[in-house]
């Protein structure tokens, strides 16, 4: 029997707490489940706050009662003259148990619980509401908080629940946390990588990433993106579905399948109703979807299909139209286009490039377009013009139009501009015009209204800085064309900033973001803040190598372009090498006694080992020491020279203008040694300074003076983006020293935006020439050498320059005729030995003397990669030749000698060039810059290929004769000396790494 007391025990309690239990609690709101929705979901409907009852005494017998009131609901009823002061209705009251009997409960708060927030702290919870501990209960403040909650966008279901604590109400706010993206993946986006899809997905701002709360609304948004830009790359059919895997406990991993389709190309564009202009014309104006190849060309216009995109279909539709107004037609529009899809290739010949004959689609376009008239300008109304007395006046310089000519809509904008620009410069800042062309009814005349809201007209009360820690106000200021108390003229502020960027010590600046502006419409004045930031102004550069053939060298330099904030400029720089030894010290001030002149000095010292064989070996690109050894160590030219000197300098900019005149003084001593006896006689008989004058060996003394103007609009040096400059100076050598010479030079520079955002057009020219007068001629270091990353990059540093052959004599052995060297007994010390007998014949010297005449021009289309990277391609070309030989000769007196000693010789006493030397070297290639903010200048690693160089061997002059030979061996030897052809292959491609830039 007591097996069975369990069990009824069980039954007993079963019942009391059924027939204990409030109503309300068996119809409270259970947690679903929660699946994540296709869209965002509303709010879940709120629940009255539940309590915990006191149990009853007595079970009252169970009445019918209304459905209890959500106190979160918020439904409109009529007001009662006894509203009941608890909304909670047919809830038995559950008092706190501090309550005493007969008193009142207290409603308020005694704490707040959250439940269910695993991810999200239990402070930032209670800062999202405005329930807080000891507070009055207040329903609608609780329907406020549960709407803040909601509104975070955290959870998928939110429930508040009360109970009775021991002082007051302790509500608890039970939610479920929206799961977490763990991870996001795409499959079949083939045309697309992942991270231009995120580069979309940041310009699109959808805010859909890893470890973020999911949201139905951003992968909608994501699956759109995907699908626009499927739809840029051709694939207009391409379906994006997104599938979710619930990852335990509350994760998701997110997957996009792509589905991308047949790519689409447009195919051919019919247009019909135009009468004014030709197919090709209105084709060429849908930029998206015309053909790619080369404009007005006959045969290479449309080389390649554009991708179809119909998203660009619209923007092609309001280009064609803006090109019919641009010419007259105002009333111009395009009525109707109609797509259809066609399937092509696979079947008859396949051609590559002209006709590849691949399977796929072809979007086909009809555009119907109607034309109307062409409309000439009738009448021009001004209203709300003051400050120009006649406006009429301004329409033919600032639109380009007059009454009875054709009205443009290009040339109305470009008025409008003008018009903004010109009221700009007198201080109207705030300019405003609409213009209204109304069409005359049945004619073909435009009636144009322009009205305008002048605005007022500011002045400038100051001009403060923020952001130069380093440079002086004054530096900045000085730069400034426009003073305190004047017009606020935006052409002069844009110069100004113009002026600021030149410099180079900040990042660039634009003039519409360069600085605050704060109004003061009761003054009419404005207050300006400038806002710089610095850019690095210390630059260091190293370099160095090592070659088998040139040796090594090591370089370094140092600059700063605003020494001590004043602006001013201090350089040092040295390279150490086997070939080559130079230290240079320069400095420069911006502003002399703060007057706009610019003034400074260079000092230098170097020293050149010219080794032939080594020379020749660099030009060759090959090793060519052990063919020069051949010829004998005194047959070579091999020489040291020794410089020192320096320049002043002083410019003055034109007022208000970015022009500067300049005037330039220099002083330079060189001497040379020479080291074998062919350099000797090179520079002993060489024409430098005329008959009998002083040469190289004695020292050359050069005094110049130079005059020079600069025009500059480039708006950065580093990194421009447009504007040009012209430099162009005239070198008078004769002041003094013993040097007579005349040297023009001009460089020119040219930048402009490409054709995509971000991308710079550059171009430069370059031109030199030296000749000398009275008497005398140019010296050899004073001539002009080219190649390297400075001009032709694809070509070797100083590996372009004429090869000439000039007069000389040189000594070969004697040998038997059968071969044998000949030997002849000689006495030393009264010693008998033999020694080699030798003859003296006339021969041509080998010489690498550089032109009289350089010219070059650079090509440059740069491309942002990312930061600061840059993509560019180049084409440089250039030549440099000796345009007046007489200018490298030989003293008369010299060939005279010559002359003398062989008269079968005949030498002219002019320098022969060798065929093929002075042409036209040309590279071009892909250059990766990356611009580096200590150094200042881009580290450069490029890829040049030479599409015209010299490949092949340089046969010298043979002066001496069969007859001039004791016998045939002796002969033959001599021309495989003195005679030998020198191998000159100059190379197709070049890989190089440098700093700086070149142009």
């Amino acid at each position: 029997m007591m097996c069975h007391r369990p069990g009824r025990l069980r039954v007993v309690l079963l019942c009391l707490s059924v027939f204990s239990t409030p109503a309300f609690l068996l119809e409270a709101q259970q947690p679903a489940e929660q699946q994540p929705a296709a869209q965002q979901q509303p709010p879940p409907q709120q629940t009255a706050p539940q309590q915990q009852p006191a149990a009853p005494q007595q079970p009252a017998p169970q009445q019918p009662t209304p459905r209890p009131t959500n106190p979160f609901e918020t439904v409109p009823t009529t007001p009662q003259p006894e509203a009941p002061k608890q909304q909670i209705q047919n809830v038995p009251e559950a008092k706190p148990e501090a309550t005493k009997p007969g008193q009142a409960p207290e409603d308020v708060i005694e704490a707040i619980e959250f439940r269910g927030a695993r991810r999200v702290r239990q402070d930032t919870l209670q800062a999202l509401i405005v329930s807080k501990k000891g507070d009055k209960f207040d329903e609608e403040t609780l329907h406020r908080d549960f709407i803040a909650l909601w509104n975070s966008g955290r959870f998928d279901d939110i429930r508040i629940e009360r109970e009775p604590g021991k002082t007051g109400w302790i509500i608890r706010f039970v939610v479920v946390e929206r799961p977490v993206v763990r991870s996001i993946k795409y499959e079949g986006n083939k045309s697309m990588s992942v991270s231009e899809i995120l580069d979309r997905y940041k310009e699109r701002k959808v805010g859909l990433v890893v470890e973020s709360q999911y949201d139905p609304n951003k992968v909608q948004h994501a699956k759109n993106v995907l699908i626009e830009m499927e739809a840029e790359r051709g694939h207009q059919y391409a379906k994006v579905d997104a599938e979710l895997r619930r990852v335990p406990p509350s994760s998701l991993e997110l997957t996009f399948k792509v589905d991308e389709g047949p790519k689409v190309k447009v195919g051919v564009i019919d247009v019909e109703g135009n009468n004014a202009f030709s197919d090709k014309d209105v084709i060429r104006a849908m930029k998206n979807l015309h053909p790619l190849g080369i404009p007005y060309s006959i045969f290479f216009e449309n080389l390649f299909d554009r991708t179809y995109d119909s998203t660009k279909l619209e923007e092609d539709k309001q280009r064609i139209q803006v090109f019919y107004q641009e010419h007259g037609y105002f009333m111009a529009h395009v009525t109707d286009v109609t797509v259809t899809m066609r399937q092509v290739g696979g079947a008859g010949m396949h051609i590559w490039l002209i006709h590849p004959n691949h399977i796929g689609t072809r979007a086909d376009l009809r555009v119907d377009i109607e034309e109307g008239r062409k409309y000439h300008l009738n009448n021009i109304t001004f209203t709300g013009v003051k400050f120009f007395k006649t406006p009429e006046a301004l329409m033919r310089p600032l639109f380009g139009m007059s009454k009875g000519e054709v009205f443009s809509t290009a040339k109305l904008k470009k008025g409008i501009e003008t018009m903004r620009k010109l009221y700009g410069q007198f201080g109207f800042i705030d300019f405003v015009v609409e213009p209204e062309p109304q069409p005359v009814p049945n004619s073909d005349q435009v009636d144009l209204s322009l009205s305008v809201d002048e605005g007022k007209q500011f002045f400038v009360r100051r001009i403060d800085f923020s952001g130069n820690v380093t440079t002086r106000d004054k530096v900045i200021r000085r730069e400034m064309l426009i003073d305190e108390g004047q017009i606020f003229n935006n052409h002069l502020w844009e110069l100004s900033i113009l002026r600021l960027n030149q410099l180079g010590y900040f990042e660039p600046l634009k003039a519409e973001d360069a600085a605050d502006i704060k109004r003061d419409t009761k003054t009419d004045t404005v207050d300006l803040t400038l806002k710089v930031k610095e850019r690095g102004k210390n630059s260091i550069q190293l370099n160095g190598g090592v070659s088998e053939i040139s040796g090594s060298f090591i370089g370094l330099s140092y600059s700063t372009n605003n020494f001590l904030g004043l602006g001013e400029t201090l350089g040092l720089s040295s390279q150490l090498g086997t070939r080559l030894r130079e230290v240079k010290f320069s400095f420069t001030e911006p502003y002399l006694f703060d007057k706009p002149i610019q003034s400074g000095f260079t000092l230098y010292v170097n020293r050149f080992n010219y080794n032939q064989g080594t020379e020749a070996s660099i030009l060759a690109g090959q090793n060519l020491l052990p063919l020069f050894n051949q010829l004998g160590a005194q047959n070579l030219l091999n020489y040291i020279q020794d410089g020192y000197g320096g320049t002043v300098f002083v410019s003055y900019a034109l007022r208000r203008s970015f022009a500067r005149v300049g005037l330039a003084y220099g002083y330079d001593i060189s001497s040379l040694k020479t080291l074998t006896t062919a350099a000797s006689d090179y520079f002993t008989y060489l024409d430098f300074e005329g008959v009998g004058g002083p040469n190289t060996l004695s020292g050359i003394r050069t005094s110049k003076i130079t005059p020079s103007y600069t025009y500059n609009t480039v708006n950065h040096p580093i990194t421009p983006t447009g504007g040009k400059s012209l430099y162009f100076s005239f070198s008078y050598a004769g002041i003094g020293g013993n040097v007579n010479t005349l040297s023009p030079t001009i460089d020119a520079k040219y930048f402009h935006p490409g054709l995509k955002r971000g991308h710079v057009v550059g171009m430069h020219f370059a031109g030199k020439f030296i000749t000398g007068y009275g008497g005398r001629v140019a010296p050899p270091f004073a001539r002009y050498y080219m190649g390297g990353e400075n001009d032709i990059r694809g070509f070797d540093i100083w590996g372009i320059s004429p090869i000439a052959f000039l007069p000389s004599d040189g000594t070969v052995n004697v040998y038997n005729n059968d071969g044998t060297q000949r030997m002849q007994k000689v006495y030393i010390n009264n010693q008998p030995t033999y020694q080699p007998v030798t003859m003296t014949i006339p021969t041509y010297q080998f010489a690498y003397p550089g032109g009289d005449t350089s010219l070059v021009t650079n090509f440059e289309y740069r491309i942002p990669i990312f930061g600061p990277v840059v993509l560019a391609y180049f084409a440089d070309a250039g030549v440099d030749r000796l345009t007046l030989p007489s200018q490298l000769a030989l003293n008369p007196e010299r060939v005279q000698e010559l002359n003398a000693e062989f008269p079968q010789a005949n030498f002219s006493g002019r320098a022969y060039i060798a065929p093929g030397t002075q042409k036209i070297r040309a590279s071009t290639g892909l250059e990766l810059q990356v611009l580096m903010p200590v150094v200042n200048a881009p580290f450069r690693l490029y890829f040049a290929y030479n599409p015209s160089v010299f490949r092949g061997y340089i046969q010298p002059p043979i002066a001496a004769y069969r007859d001039d030979f004791p016998n045939s061996a002796t002969y033959i030897n001599a021309l495989e000396t003195i005679g030998q052809p020198l191998p000159l292959f100059e190379r197709y491609t070049t890989v190089r790494f440098s700093i700086g830039r070149t142009f």
